[in-house]
């Protein structure tokens, strides 16, 4: 028998984001995969598949079940095309009185030449996961005994580091010493190394016993150490936690079992999909197992692939936040998303959450959590801020060249998102009369496009203001780029801060912004800054009437996840405050819905297709799920009537002595 005994350490080095290192003194062993019935037989602390101090179980190996470790090796080796190997040896940690959290375990395949032709990495992660990476056709020279191998990251391990980035290998093999290292990098910089390694003695009953008595308790410290790093590195370091994403590679051969929670959300929310009674729509669940819901063979046909049973308690106890969130934890997907957010939205009558009694809790807790982030003067800037300033550069590679950030309007299926936008401006000129003698202020200038192309076209004075540093450095050096700075401002200004009166007032998607509570200062702002004769045209989207008290209550998930603070208006709404505290009034309204639908359909579709530049620049895969989603759900409310898109033109009535 060549099984031995190893004792040695762990050391583990992290060097991005922040430096941050730890050794541990640890032993594991080195198993010769056919010694172990004869060491059950010989060595009566050992056992193989049964119970003993120190023991070896299959079914704590490879896929699950109790096969044979051999057999298991040998079906994922055959499956993929590798030769059987004549002989394995098994580096890893055994079960210690029954109990084992085994973070890797490495078997090292061997000809019979007894020539390394492959290593199979088992990694264990503190969710119950287990991945499998298959490590051959070594580019490293063996000349020094080591074996080197790479491998792409796509296993989720640890908390603070995504499931992107790349492992290097690098393996002495397992003889009277061992070690083993891996490097792992990320976007090519190494941000950690961990190492195992040990000298080995034989593993014999006496050996085994000196172990086990001089180290009582090493063996069930695994656990504690990995729980007591996580906690400094979260405390005392600050760094950011990547949540557990769903497994996505067929060598994850084991997840998660469903909880009984999951287990009850999933009869819950498949009775909920039940209720559909139009189109068709396929729940596929976790088990491969499928449900039609709806009407069988009718349209729209939309498909729902369930992924993992979390989906099932987030919808329960958060309903349409939970079932974002899901999501963005990439626990569900839908081969056209818009199509089943906008079928789902369409038939919203059946689709109640508000009736789910498990959502009630859930709902109430983010409701309360949308109300702690106001739009007080300092509460606005930080809202916006949240959004906007995630870079220039991010919005720049979905956005048009203008960098409009806002609906266009199409004006024939053959015009572009350029060109829709440049319409959307032109419109919005026309309907504030916008000539060469007035100085228009734009509240919420964004990147600058509306003050650029005012001032460029028509030859008019525009003050335009936002409370996003991003933007304001932006669009300055765009008004700049222009050469149009003699009659183009923008300045770093909240509207409750503006001074002077002025002939024009726009603004564009940025009522959305003040919340319920700051509609009524918002026109009071327009009103005093408005000059006598002038006119503003609001471009904002809004809630229809009947539905504004119950939104107006609640939170939903884009506020909670894209516009903190945000809220849509309603026209009725308005209309109330504007006639009870403003000497303004709508003389003019238009919708464009469908407009906005097809936006956000083209900026979805750029964005998608820049997927591996949003990587490069360091956002994650829920990041770009977030998004996805948010194009979606928004194009969703258009198309289903949810939401609408209106353009308001506001004047001032005759009589100031009215206003109140």
């Amino acid at each position: 028998m060549i099984s031995k005994i190893y004792h040695g350490e762990v050391i583990h080095s992290r060097a991005r984001p922040v430096q941050h290192s730890f050794r541990y003194p640890h032993y594991f062993y080195g198993l010769d995969l056919d010694d172990l019935p004869e060491l059950s037989e010989s060595n009566r602390l050992f056992g193989y598949n049964c119970l003993r101090p120190v023991a070896i179980h299959d079914r704590d190996y490879l896929f699950r079940g109790s096969e044979p470790i051999r057999d298991k090796l040998t079906t994922l080796l055959e499956k993929n095309g590798i030769e059987v190997p004549a002989r394995v040896m098994l580096v890893t940690s055994a079960r210690y009185f029954h109990y084992i959290f085994n973070p890797v375990s490495f078997f090292y395949c061997y000809d019979k030449e007894n020539q390394l032709t492959c290593v199979v990495s088992q990694v264990n992660n503190t969710f119950g996961d287990m991945h499998l990476y298959l490590l051959r056709n070594s580019p490293g020279d063996k000349g020094n005994g080591k074996a080197r191998f790479t491998a792409e990251k796509v296993f989720h391990v640890s908390p603070f580091f995504p499931r992107t980035g790349h492992y290097d290998f690098e393996l002495s093999a397992p003889t009277d010493a061992v070690e083993i290292k891996l490097s792992y990098y990320l976007k090519n910089q190494l941000h950690l190394v961990a190492k195992l390694q040990g000298k080995g003695t034989p593993l014999t009953e006496g050996s085994l016993l000196k172990t086990v008595l001089r180290h009582p308790i090493m063996a069930a410290m695994t656990m504690p150490r990995i729980l007591w790093q996580a906690a400094r590195l979260c405390w005392q370091r600050r760094l950011p936690v990547f949540t557990r994403p769903e497994p996505a590679s067929p060598l994850t051969i084991r997840k998660t079992s469903p909880s009984w929670f999951s287990r009850l959300g999933q009869v819950l929310v498949l009775t909920f999909f039940k209720k559909l009674r139009q189109g068709e729509l396929t729940l596929t669940m976790p088990d491969g197992t499928h449900h039609i819901c709806g009407v069988p063979g009718s349209v729209p046909s939309v498909q729902l692939t369930i992924h993992s049973a979390r989906f099932f308690r987030r919808a329960m106890t958060a309903s349409d936040i939970g079932f974002g969130e899901s999501y963005m934890a990439g626990e569900w997907s839908s081969p056209d998303l818009p199509a089943l957010l906008t079928h789902l939205a369409a038939n919203e009558h059946d689709l109640n959450d508000k009736l789910l009694p498990t959502a009630f809790i859930g709902r109430n807790i983010n409701f309360l959590l949308h109300l702690l982030r106001p739009n007080t003067v300092s509460g606005s800037s930080k809202n916006i801020r949240e959004h906007y300033d995630l870079s220039n550069t991010f919005f720049s590679t979905f956005l048009d060249e203008s960098m409009t950030y806002s609906s266009g309007l199409f004006q024939s299926e053959e015009d572009s998102l350029a060109t829709a936008q440049q319409n959307k401006i032109d419109r919005i000129i026309q309907l504030a009369e916008i000539d060469k003698t007035d100085h228009v202020l734009e509240i919420g200038c964004g990147w600058g496009s509306f003050a650029v192309r005012a001032a460029r076209e028509i030859g008019c004075r525009v003050t335009g203001i936002t409370v996003s540093q991003e933007q304001l450095q932006l669009a300055r050096q765009r008004v700049r780029d222009a050469n149009l700075e003699e009659l183009v401002d923008i300045q770093l200004c909240d509207y409750r801060h503006i001074e002077g009166t002025f002939n024009k007032i726009v603004s564009i998607e940025m009522l959305e912004a003040v919340g319920h509570a700051g509609l009524k200062s918002f026109f009071v702002a327009c009103d005093k800054a408005l000059a006598p004769g002038g006119k503003a045209v609001i471009q904002v989207i809004t809630m229809a009437d009947h539905k504004y008290n119950a939104y107006r209550y609640s939170s939903d998930w884009i506020r909670k996840h894209i516009f903190p603070g945000g809220h849509l208006p309603s026209v009725g709404v308005m209309n109330a405050i504007l006639g009870k505290s403003t000497n303004l009034r709508m003389s003019g309204l238009e919708n464009h819905p469908d407009d906005y639908a097809r936006t956000l359909s083209l900026w979805r579709e750029t964005f998608l297709a820049e997927k591996q530049r949003y990587l490069e620049m360091g956002f994650d895969e829920s990041f770009l799920r977030k998004w996805d989603y948010y194009f979606s759900y928004c194009e969703a409310g258009f198309n289903s009537g949810l939401i609408d898109l209106t353009q308001l033109v506001l004047t001032q009535r005759n009589d100031r002595s009215t206003t109140s």
